[in-house]
């Protein structure tokens, strides 16, 4: 992986980003996404028409959670509301830093 800067952390969500080769990194507990500038643009318009629509549904440990399908179908991710508040948060901080850091380069 690249040499990266963190510019987002909230909760379980950390979000870096290497000026080199441009790619985001979206770090959650278990798993990382890796996005290019475009595909990093495209999740977060994605995740925004999601926020306010959120169907958070009680699961077997009777913790309520939301599901996010991914390309594959066979892949969800879940979110506590507090996840989902913490992840969405993340990302609008990350996408406003960015364009922060990049001013100063």
């Amino acid at each position: 992986m690249c040499q990266s800067v963190n510019l987002s952390i909230k909760g379980n969500t950390c979000i870096s980003y290497c000026s080199k080769c441009k790619y985001h990194y979206v770090w959650q507990k278990s798993y990382v996404l890796t996005f290019t500038a475009f595909q990093y643009n495209y999740f977060l318009k994605e995740i925004r028409k999601k926020i306010g629509n959120e169907d958070f549904l009680a699961f077997p440990d009777e913790e309520e959670r939301m599901f996010l399908p991914t390309p594959a179908p066979e892949i969800l991710f879940t979110f506590t509301k507090n996840e989902w508040c913490d992840f969405t948060t993340a990302l609008e901080e990350a996408n406003y830093m960015r364009e922060v850091y990049q001013l100063f380069q």
